[in-house]
């Protein structure tokens, strides 16, 4: 439904029209036939963001959708919104808080220059971030695919979504950030700490040689040869995400894939070589494996960086899992006695090593 949010000025105030029970919707239809002389749909749009005052139709049509309409030469319809919750509104505060206080330009509801799309808060510094706080399931027709390609069109930099629910986040077509889950009293304390648990990574590079003693993903031995790209999960609050965004130290990856994340702008830069541009090393370059490949850990999962810290690839090994002891070197006739690690060929000091 378009044009969803209206005020009712019986007592009701601001409400959804598409959440109205069926009693409701009707004596609402009935008692709104004269619409602009009754005076008792107006809508929110025109009213929060402008002032103006325009009194709506409501009808259904044969297939019992609902329409509140404009009236003719009024303003066009709105996109559907959700209702903002108190929760909502709690995180809207405090990313104005926290990116005024970081010195950024902060508007609320900020409306683009072409009136297609508007940001729960817009942060400016040196690129505009629009912050995007969803705690509601996505509504086909104006979902976060749409929403971002027409802040970005809006000369948006990033439109960085957020969530604190899983169910959310796994099914988002977008890349999305996703906190633990807090209640309004945490999301108003200042001090309590929003850690990102999902949407954020790390960008690990490595050569697949048998030196480097990663474990190659296409499972050879003594390794690929080519020069390996993945991400990983990292640590980061929200409040620091808020600071660092704005100010290009961190950008998204993908953004308008399931699968994107963001990062740094060190290992931003890192994918671009590899997987954005040619990477001008001279060395195959493999390209990141579906999310069906990855760990179980992978982007917006609840399992992503519980402890919050990036996760390195697991190491090479042949034969039984190596006790948790020191080992020494074995190499030569007579056993070179030093400190080792694990290789193919056996326990080796940085001196034998192969």
């Amino acid at each position: 439904m378009h044009n969803n949010l209206i005020y009712l000025t019986d007592g009701r105030g601001k409400v959804d029209a598409t959440e109205l029970s069926d009693i409701d919707w009707a004596l609402l239809v009935t008692n709104n036939r004269n619409s602009t002389h009754r005076r008792l749909v107006k809508c929110a749009w025109c009213w929060d963001e402008d002032r103006v005052t325009h009194w709506m139709k409501t009808y259904s049509r044969n297939n019992g959708v609902r329409v509140v309409s404009h009236q003719p030469g009024e303003s066009t319809d709105h996109p559907y919104q959700a209702l903002e919750s108190d929760e909502h509104k709690a995180y809207c505060d405090r990313v104005e808080r926290v990116g005024v206080a970081e010195g950024f330009q902060a508007r609320r509801e900020a409306r683009a220059d072409d009136g297609r799309t508007r940001s729960d808060v817009l942060l400016v510094g040196a690129r505009h971030v629009s912050y995007e706080m969803q705690h509601s399931p996505f509504k086909q027709g104006y979902g976060a695919a749409e929403r971002t390609r027409r802040s970005l069109a809006a000369k948006r930099d990033a439109v960085a979504w957020h969530t604190d629910s899983s169910s959310i986040a796994d099914h988002a077509r977008i890349a999305m950030l996703r906190s633990n889950p807090a209640r309004l009293p945490q999301i108003e304390n200042p001090r309590y700490q929003l850690r990102i648990l999902g949407g954020f990574r790390r960008v690990l590079v490595w050569d697949c040689t048998v030196r480097e003693g990663f474990r190659c993903p296409k499972g050879l031995r003594a390794g690929c040869g080519a020069t390996h790209v993945e991400s990983q999960p990292g640590g980061i609050t929200l409040d620091d995400f808020i600071r660092q965004a704005p100010a290009g130290l961190l950008l998204p990856v993908r953004p308008l894939d399931r699968l994107g994340f963001w990062t740094t702008a060190h290992d931003h830069q890192i994918w671009m070589t590899h997987f954005g541009v040619a990477s001008g090393r001279g060395s195959k370059v493999t390209t990141p494996r579906s999310q069906s490949q990855r760990p179980s850990e992978g982007h917006s999962r609840r399992t992503a960086a519980e402890d919050h810290a990036p996760v390195l690839p697991s190491q090479r090994t042949n034969g039984p899992p190596a006790p948790k002891t020191a080992k020494s070197c074995e190499a030569g006739a007579v056993r070179c006695g030093e400190p080792a690690r694990f290789y193919a060929c056996g326990w080796r000091c940085e001196t034998h090593r192969p």
